[in-house]
């Protein structure tokens, strides 16, 4: 509720949720078998690919921010082999393939109000499943909402209807992810984002309700006449008829106002005074609202002038706290990372010998091209990865691969030369047949004949062969 009803709360878990860059390679663990790690290489691209892994971190990320843990359960199911001309409801809904695989592969997300950590098992979290959850449904509702669940779950509902087993089932914790956020590991539950936040949320959601109803008093203003007094202290001047019909007349002239403008006229008597009851409008200082936002962002952790939740900020101070923000989401995005690596490899690939992984680069839209030059960097001073460079500018190192095996292939390169430039041209080159096309000897073409005296004299006279600086590049 409190995510839908304030601005700062969702945009803030919005730009967090799409902050993360997730540009990735397959890093191979163990290699044994060339064959298999391509083999299991090939199966791993496939099958993030399947479950759009991006778009899965992306929703774990939003979910553990708004609900403080986020539970799924990696679902595979082997496809009939019938070639059948009419599907199910499931089949349409969910139908999913990993090329050549065989398999099918899903991720399901389990409702948190039914899901609990009830142990750890080699380091991961061992999860139960309220069964309850599907008697809330009936008839064909309850068999449809069986069938998108994984079979493990939808089995053990049906042993329980029979009375073989008990309300809550334990989950197989080899294909089961759960991550939850601040909070300790010993504890059950993770806390949402807006926990620290709800005071001031609540508050500002008070003090918004607050002017409102100032706003509907300055609106419903309240009008009194005071009738003339008369010779002795505490009575009128006029007889009770008269104060009667003047307030008919004041009264009708107020209530009855044109609102799109003309002229209102009644007669009072000498001495009749009109006021009004005036109302404190200091609470509309656009200074105190700008308070109640920097006091919500700094509960969220981030900086109000990130999101436009303030007018005036410190450039210094909000690249600060954006790196603390992609240093905090990119542990997550690394929690994340390591129960897809366990769930693939053991669901999947199926083979210790050989395993692969997946990782992400820590890059955020915001240090993308920092950390672009310093894989640049090592790429040319120290050898570094290839894939890890094209990786880092956003690319799929396999689709770059691809296409560039491709280009060779259809001889692109030797087609389409780089023009002559400086950049494509060494200082050394030279041209032994014509002055348009450069050799295998490399060069700018060179001059037989020259004509500029000054090109004649530094010939003669071997200046162009004394050491430079740059020739240290």
């Amino acid at each position: 509720l409190v995510y839908t009803k304030n601005g700062i709360v969702s945009n803030s878990i919005d730009y967090m949720t799409a902050l993360p860059c997730l540009d990735r390679v397959i890093t191979i663990k163990s290699k044994r078998s060339v064959k298999k790690i391509k083999e299991n290489k090939e199966k791993m691209s496939a099958t993030l690919k399947t479950i759009d892994d991006k778009l899965f971190i992306r929703d774990a990320l939003h979910t553990e921010m708004r609900e403080g843990i986020a539970f799924y359960y990696f679902d595979i199911r082997k496809p009939s082999n019938d070639f059948q001309q009419s599907m199910s409801d499931y089949d349409v809904e969910n139908i999913v393939e990993i090329n050549e695989l065989g398999i099918n592969a899903r991720i399901v997300t389990l409702p948190w109000q039914y899901t609990k950590i009830v142990g750890k098992k080699n380091g991961r979290y061992v999860l139960a499943f309220n069964l309850r959850y599907f008697d809330d449904f009936t008839g064909d509702t309850q068999e449809r909402k069986l069938k998108k669940y994984p079979k493990e779950i939808s089995d053990g509902y049906n042993k329980k209807r029979k009375g073989l087993i008990k309300d809550w089932l334990i989950l197989d914790s080899d294909k089961t992810m759960c991550r939850k956020i601040k909070c300790k590991d010993s504890e059950p539950w993770g806390r949402s984002l807006i926990i620290a936040a709800l005071e001031d949320v609540l508050y500002k959601d008070y003090y918004v309700d607050t002017k409102r109803k100032v706003l509907d008093d300055i609106n419903s203003k309240i009008i009194y006449q005071t009738f003339p007094e008369g010779k002795d202290k505490g009575t009128c001047a006029l007889t009770a008829k008269q104060q009667e019909k003047q307030h008919n007349d004041v009264k009708n002239a107020v209530m009855n106002k044109n609102t799109r403008g003309g002229i209102s006229f009644f007669s009072v008597a000498a001495g009749t005074k009109l006021s009004s009851v005036d109302v404190d409008i200091d609470i509309f200082d656009s200074k105190n609202e700008s308070n109640l936002n920097n006091d919500i962002s700094q509960d969220l952790g981030i900086c109000a002038s990130l999101i436009g939740a303030m007018t005036t900020g410190n450039f210094a101070a909000g690249q600060n706290n954006l790196e603390m923000i992609n240093a905090q989401l990119y542990t997550w995005v690394y929690e994340w990372q390591q129960e897809l690596n366990y769930v693939i490899n053991k669901n999947i690939i199926k083979d210790e010998k050989n395993k692969v992984e997946i990782y992400y680069f820590p890059t955020s839209f915001v240090n993308k091209q920092t950390f672009f030059n310093f894989c640049k960097d090592l790429y040319m001073s120290a050898g570094g990865s290839l894939s890890f460079l094209i990786a880092s500018a956003g690319i799929d190192p396999d689709a770059y691969f691809s296409v560039l095996d491709q280009e060779i292939e259809d001889g692109i390169f030797d087609k389409y030369k780089p023009h002559e430039t400086s950049y494509t041209l060494s200082k050394n080159q030279e041209d032994s047949s014509d002055s348009t096309a450069a050799s295998d000897g490399a060069g700018r073409p060179q001059i037989d004949n020259p004509t500029n005296e000054n090109t004649i004299v530094s010939r003669n006279n071997g200046a162009n062969d004394l050491p430079s600086p740059s020739d240290n590049k």
